[in-house]
């Protein structure tokens, strides 16, 4: 056995019930770099599409440059998510499904055609025609309960960038009239302030861009109709059951309860 495929062996096993607590991959099965890290995320990834369905979409994490110094990497990571991982708003939520559940706040962008090896580079100025669709959406991060003091990024990687789901909301009206790097967002949850935001915080079309870019020179098409999770305009939430949250941006909004 090679040695992306042992780490994805292990990875898999640990996201299934049971669900293994975050411990970094160190000794026989430390990813020597990046590229190996990479390569064990996409064993991952054709693992699990035996139980989650296939390929609906990509992500982007550690977009920020404050995370990215955190964990010693010098750009953004990439994963996946599956079919079976996608929820449309409303969506209730079983807690029980995760060991910890993360609420991110996002842009989802609907792929109005493939991108294919070799298409781009794309820049956050050229890819609007790329744009089937936007509307806010959450990030189901399963965590594993991690010290975020002690993340290994090459551990992330390979597991996927911690990506468990989607939840879907309602397409913005008018998004093409719209500046999506500079739309004012609303978090509500219930018990908390409302908390006010921009979709600026994660430079969607950046984002957008970057993934398009990471998947295409990897030799990888993405799909018509895939979905571009393009990271979160405030601080990861980590809900209870009984918890409701919405995420509104532009008049839409996306709906998630927590059971």
């Amino acid at each position: 056995m090679d040695q992306p495929t042992a780490i994805a062996e292990k990875l898999e096993a640990d996201w299934w019930a049971p669900r293994a607590r975050y411990e970094a991959l160190r000794g026989a099965l430390a990813p020597h770099g990046l590229e190996e890290a990479y390569a064990a995320q996409a064993v991952l990834q054709a693992r699990f599409t035996a139980r989650r369905g296939q390929v609906a979409g990509r992500k982007i994490a550690l977009s920020s440059k404050a995370m990215q110094q955190m964990v010693g990497i010098d750009q953004p990571v990439a994963g996946a998510f599956f079919a079976g991982d996608v929820h449309t708003s409303p969506a209730s939520i079983d807690l029980a499904d995760f060991r910890r559940l993360g609420i991110e706040f996002e842009l989802a962008l609907e792929l109005s055609e493939p991108v294919t090896s070799g298409d781009g580079p794309f820049t956050a100025e050229s890819v609007r025609p790329l744009i089937a669709s936007v509307r806010p959406a959450f990030e189901l991060i399963e965590d594993k309960d991690a010290d975020y003091s002690d993340l290994d990024v090459l551990t992330l990687v390979a597991d996927n960038a911690w990506c468990g789901g989607v939840v879907l909301g309602e397409e913005i009206a008018g998004w093409r009239e719209l500046d999506l790097g500079d739309i004012a967002s609303v978090v509500h949850q219930d018990g908390v302030e409302p908390e006010a935001a921009n979709t600026g915080a994660a430079d969607p079309l950046g984002s957008f861009a970057w993934v398009l870019n990471h998947f295409s020179t990897r030799g990888e098409t993405l799909q018509k109709g895939e979905h571009i999770i393009t990271g979160s305009a405030v601080r990861t939430r980590f809900p209870k059951a009984g918890d409701w949250l919405a995420y509104e941006v532009a008049g839409s909004r996306v709906e998630i309860a927590l059971v």
